[in-house]
């Protein structure tokens, strides 16, 4: 191991770009982050209700350079000399698309993975490519890039004709930095309709003619891709010459930060929404196709889902209150006999498919800190359930969850998530997506694979033990929690290994 080396991993966000200097045996040296001015450029009247979300991949690549320019001096700053930076990686929203020219402008801004205009193409999808849904173990919808590509082939014709690439956000700041068209990754390219199983774009794509031939090659994430050109140096203040890796998507990057590494174990992400992952050594498949497996280095797969679910309440139901405070007085709640599903809005994806699912709280609580408290472990209930049904896709149980994201902060939450789902809980010392890029980062140049660069590099800072005397009122809670479900048609039966699946 080269003991100076450097890594950076980049995140690109919704809301911000954030970079992480981190050494080779995972100290973080530097951090670097801009918020984006902007969600996007002007849309027309009534976007946000038709579901559109739009950003500008120049706004992202402002953002990248000075985010990077910040990291490099604080390095530089800190005794390190330029040459020590080795290599980075970059991750960003799963299903974003960038169509590009043939020099590799934007034709038109990004579709977000957000957006939900390309519904009907996703619905053509999976009546015209039923078999590969089946082989692959999910279903395509709006989040997808695909169903994005041909919504912009036949409803922006002149977009279309220009377009050379259809590429996904981390392939354009890639191509910004290297000066050349990218080859993408594996788990960017799976919402685009790339086989996993075959390691190819699947002949079926011919049906809808020009799509096969503006999308990019394919590698293992952490393969090296290019190096840091002239123009992307002088812009970032990276030396000439540094070695770019395939990176992936931010919930990729997030698992790898998390230290997730065995079959059987989980890495859940807790911000806005709960984003889950687990390892596993085959494909794994849902009936409802609510489930989709990302393939690593190496041969392990990812296999994973997301829920509407997660920590949206707290802005939502107690904007302004002090979380911290809220979180001590919760404590003598945990976990209390007020059965909640603390859902933002409406609509839930998984642990089960429910577009007419809203939230609740039963019995409604007098005080605030109960209705907060009861909201804790609600979102711990959603985890639960959800470990089940990826628990017998992949053939596995009771393993340990790994946890990222912004609410991993809070000592109370972790605890109760740990009580409620009767499993340990480790929070990593840097859980945070950019601290995944620069693993990858590392994996395709400092260490021999990615194994051996989590486990050199990923340090859990605290592990939660369940707590044993919580066992029956969580068991209890989580009874009454699927009885609510069910009374409201929330979750189906559906037959298979003997097992009641979502």
């Amino acid at each position: 191991m080269d003991k100076q080396a450097l890594l950076v991993g980049l995140d690109l966000g919704t809301s911000g770009v954030r970079a992480l200097a981190v050494a080779a045996d995972g100290r973080v040296v530097a951090r670097g982050g801009v918020a984006l001015a902007t969600s996007g450029p002007p849309e027309p009247e009534g976007a946000a209700a038709a579901g559109r979300h739009e950003q500008s991949p120049e706004a992202w690549w402002g953002a990248v350079c000075q985010a990077i320019a910040a990291v490099v001096a604080a390095v530089t700053g800190a005794g390190y000399a330029l040459t020590d930076l080795r290599a980075v990686c970059i991750d960003g929203t799963s299903g974003t698309l960038v169509p590009v020219d043939a020099t590799g402008q934007p034709t038109r801004p990004a579709i977000m993975y957000s957006d939900a205009r390309s519904a009907a193409e996703a619905a053509e999808l999976n009546e015209a490519a039923a078999d590969y849904c089946e082989r692959l173990g999910h279903r395509f919808d709006a989040s997808y890039a695909l169903p994005k590509i041909l919504w912009l082939a036949r409803r922006e014709p002149a977009a279309w004709e220009r377009t050379a690439y259809c590429w996904h956000q981390t392939d354009y700041i890639a191509s910004r930095l290297t000066g050349v068209v990218p080859a993408t990754d594996y788990s960017n390219a799976l919402k685009t309709g790339y086989d996993l199983l075959d390691e190819c774009w699947p002949a079926w794509l011919d049906r809808w003619p020009g799509v096969a031939d503006r999308l990019p090659n394919v590698v293992p994430s952490a393969t090296p891709i290019g190096r840091i050109s002239a123009t992307a140096a002088a812009a970032t203040g990276l030396p000439v010459g540094t070695t770019v890796v395939a990176g992936a998507t931010d919930g990729v990057a997030a698992s790898i930060a998390s230290g997730l590494a065995r079959p059987g174990d989980y890495n859940t992400t807790l911000g806005t929404t709960l984003v889950f992952k687990g390892i596993s050594r085959e494909l794994a498949r849902h009936p409802q196709g609510t489930i989709y497996s990302h393939r690593l280095p190496g041969g392990m797969w990812l296999p994973g889902a997301a829920s509407n679910t997660g920590g949206a309440w707290i802005d939502a139901w107690f904007a302004g209150a002090d979380s911290r405070a809220l979180d001590r007085a919760a404590q003598q709640h945990l976990p209390g006999h007020v059965v909640a599903y603390p859902l933002v809005g409406r609509g839930e994806r998984f642990p089960f498919v429910a577009p007419q699912a809203t939230g609740f709280v039963v019995p409604e609580p007098a005080e605030t800190v109960e209705r907060y408290a009861a909201c804790l472990v609600g979102t711990a209930l959603v985890e639960r359930l959800a470990y089940e049904v990826l628990d017998t896709a992949c053939g596995s149980g009771g393993g340990a969850v790994y946890a990222t994201g912004g609410a991993t902060a809070s000592d109370v939450w972790m605890q109760c998530r740990a009580d409620v789902t009767g499993r340990v809980v480790h929070r990593a010392a840097a859980p945070e997506s950019a601290f995944g890029s620069a693993v990858l980062a590392a994996a395709g140049t400092v260490y021999k694979g990615l194994p051996e660069a989590i486990h050199a590099m990923v340090r859990i800072e605290r592990s939660f033990e369940p707590s044993v005397g919580q066992a029956a009122g969580c068991d209890e809670l989580f009874a009454a929690f699927r009885s609510e479900l069910d009374k409201r048609g929330y979750v189906v039966d559906v037959s298979g290994r003997g097992v009641r699946k979502i």
